[in-house]
């Protein structure tokens, strides 16, 4: 049995029926964990953000450049480097391949579970703990996040490890001042590790929060157990380092990183992310099923307390670190739904209750579920007869298995969790939070992996079979951000900014700026391959451009000059 003691704290024995309760979680959860790893590889990268976060670490391995990130041999300083660095240590550990890829990204969302268990467990149960772990690690958003490469996830972990260790140190900060003291220090490594992967948020947020907090709680003596100076001199320690040494490796890279990456992306429509202030309302109700009304409930009325003002409150806390989170990624300008997976987790703390509300609760996510499965059905049926596929029938082919799986396991979750959701609350949960994690993983194992040709280049290679090892590579109107990684060698744009504006303009040689250039060079080439899109491809060849057509799939043509 695994003792109280591994997870970092003691407990006094639980009641017996309390104690088989908590251990038939950690075992769904011990399960759950080895699946939350164990598929990682069994898909190819995704374009395009997979494609760029698992190739600047690969970059990094091969050439030992690791102050300066680079994107397919370009500058690329939209980001500090530390999600890089973690990447590029599991790629030596594992090699060049999807699971070591995946890995930091997996490990930060099951950090992130592990800590959630850790303070729930503390501050209210040792069942409520595991409840709010699990139901964290199965809502949709959070789930899917975890198993892309993204630096979203582990941002969220960093963040919560600060506001975990947070109230963890707060609410020891009388009897135990040592012990409070060491748990502010993880928070301000915390908060480091958030600077170094997503830049000022990672002490914006949680400098607000504590700000916030402060007033609401009126809890002022919480600032006097900060650690304030030997945090301070712990975060500058962690953090600067990078920072100044990036400026001097490449000058103006602090103005780029913090005035365009943070001040105008924030305030400004630059990046093309504008979306209503509502957006992530409309995310996040999405996002957290199947457990919305849990969500909703923790949201709505979280910020209520029975705990005296002045007094340390860990819903407060908890509730502010939502909030706060929600409403600063509202205000922006520059949105994407994967900003407010932070958000998660302490709601999910919040709304892991079991008392008659909380049952309430679970009926509710139970029949949603239902409804969800209902939905899915019908949406399958639809699609099949109005597809936004170019090919309706082949995608159809390809996921119905998949989502007829899903669709019954959702059924029958839901559907046991509903009868036993107000005479066997614990049981009910074990079934929504099973079915619902179970049901996401089919479709990101299953689903995605069956339709990989739409989005990522790796099927293509595959069909085209062997190349030239050292040949020139050429992307023409546009780029796949999974090329890179796959083919192990930087590729050529032709007629593309974007992503790589900032690299481009600091060495547009490594670039074509016009077709026409491509022509050229492409006509006197002893070897090389290109990556073209369908059009664009017919339009050169009845030009009379020699290629050989390799592999195509719904957009692109794999041609050699060969």
């Amino acid at each position: 049995m695994i003792s109280d003691r591994f997870f970092g704290f003691d407990t006094m024995s639980p009641a017996p029926e309390a104690s088989a309760q908590s251990q038939t979680w950690l075992r769904l959860l011990i399960v759950g964990g080895l699946l939350w790893f164990a598929f990682l590889g069994v898909r190819p990268l995704f374009n395009p953000d997979e494609g760029r976060y698992a190739e600047i670490p690969a970059a990094m391995l091969a050439t030992h450049q690791w102050v300066v990130p680079h994107l397919n041999g370009f500058v690329y300083l939209e980001k500090p480097p530390l999600q890089y660095w973690l990447t590029a240590a599991s790629l030596a550990a594992f090699g060049h391949n999807e699971w070591a890829a995946r890995l930091v990204t997996a490990g930060s969302g099951a950090c992130t579970v592990w800590l959630v268990y850790l303070l729930g467990a503390r501050a209210f149960s040792r069942s409520r703990g595991l409840y709010a772990a699990a139901m964290v690690s199965s809502m949709l958003l959070f789930a899917v996040m975890s198993q892309l490469i993204t630096l979203d996830m582990l941002l969220c972990a960093t963040l919560t490890l600060s506001t975990v260790s947070f109230c963890l140190a707060q609410m020891v900060r009388d009897e135990n001042p040592a012990t409070c003291r060491r748990w502010m220090l993880l928070c301000w490594v915390g908060m480091a590790a958030a600077t170094l992967t997503k830049g000022l948020i990672g002490v914006v947020i949680p400098g607000g929060v504590l700000v916030l907090y402060t007033v609401l709680q009126r809890d002022w003596a919480v600032w006097r157990h900060l650690a304030l100076g030997r945090g301070l001199a712990l975060f500058l320690a962690l953090v600067l380092p990078w920072f100044l040494l990036v400026e001097h490796a490449q000058p103006g890279a602090l103005h780029f990183l913090i005035i365009h990456e943070h001040f105008q992306r924030y305030l400004s429509t630059v990046h093309g992310r504008y979306r209503p202030p509502w957006y992530f309302l409309m995310i996040l109700g999405a996002g957290s099923l199947p457990w919305l009304p849990q969500v909703a409930r923790a949201l709505i009325l979280g910020w209520r307390t029975q705990t005296p003002s002045g007094s340390f409150d860990v819903n407060r806390v908890l509730w502010m670190s939502a909030a706060f989170t929600l409403v600063f990624f509202s205000l922006s300008d520059s949105k994407l739904a994967p900003y407010i997976v932070p958000v998660l987790p302490p709601l999910a703390l919040l709304g892991s209750g079991l008392d008659a509300p909380g049952r309430l609760d679970l009926k509710r996510a139970a029949w949603l579920q239902i409804v969800l499965a209902i939905g899915l059905g019908v949406g399958l049926a639809v699609y099949s007869r109005h597809s936004l596929s170019a090919d309706p029938a082949w995608t159809l082919t390809q996921v119905t298995p998949w989502v007829l799986a899903t669709i019954g396991l959702m059924l029958i979750g839901g559907t046991i969790a509903q009868r036993l959701a107000l005479r066997q609350p614990t049981r009910a949960a074990h079934s929504l939070a099973v079915s619902s994690f179970l049901s996401i993983f089919l479709l990101i194992i299953g689903g995605a992996s069956a339709i990989s040709l739409r989005y990522s280049v790796k099927p293509l290679l595959d069909r085209a079979g062997p190349r030239t090892r050292g040949a020139p590579i050429y992307t023409v109107n546009g780029f796949d951000w999974t090329l890179p990684f796959y083919t192990e060698q930087a590729v050529i744009p032709v007629n593309y900014q974007g992503e790589l504006d900032y690299g481009l303009k600091l060495a547009p040689e490594r670039a074509l700026a016009t077709v026409e250039q491509f022509v050229a060079i492409w006509q006197i080439l002893p070897a090389g391959y290109a990556l073209i899109p369908k059009d664009e491809a017919a339009h050169l060849s009845q030009a009379g451009l020699p290629m050989r057509v390799l592999a195509e799939d719904f957009n692109n043509v794999w041609v050699s000059r060969q």
